[in-house]
């Protein structure tokens, strides 16, 4: 698909899912995520907290959001759903029982929560003209 012919939703959500897969595998790759104290984790670029989990999760919620932003139909709901699940992730990271199994730190904290500002706009908020093709 040509990105001229995309609305701005749907190259945010293209853009964003691109991200999200981005620092999913950079998540995976030695040197680029150094090694902690604690066993299974890792800091992503010396700043956000990884381990195997939030590095997959990374990978799911951006190949989401990228199928999702492909199609003009589905783009809206898309990023609805993204914007509850980030919502959710910054709720969570406040919350430790609710997301143990994923390494966060408060830069993943305002990750989330900028991803979810990001979607929710785009999601809820934005004129139609936003959602339809140039």
């Amino acid at each position: 698909m040509n990105m001229s012919n995309m609305s701005m939703a749907q190259k945010v959500s293209v853009g964003l899912g691109a991200f999200y897969v981005l620092i999913g595998v950079l998540g995976f790759v030695p040197g680029i995520t150094q090694a902690t104290a604690i066993p299974g984790q890792g800091m992503l670029l010396g700043i956000f907290a990884v381990n195997l989990i939030h590095n997959i999760a990374h990978l799911l919620l951006g190949a989401i959001l990228i199928f999702g932003g492909m199609n003009a139909a589905n783009v809206g709901m898309t990023l609805k759903a993204m914007a509850v699940i980030f919502a959710v992730l910054v709720v969570g990271s406040f919350i430790a029982p609710i997301v143990e199994g994923v390494a966060i730190n408060p830069a993943d904290t305002i990750l989330h929560l900028a991803s979810a500002l990001l979607t929710g706009y785009f999601g809820f908020m934005a004129k139609p003209s936003a959602m339809r093709t140039a």
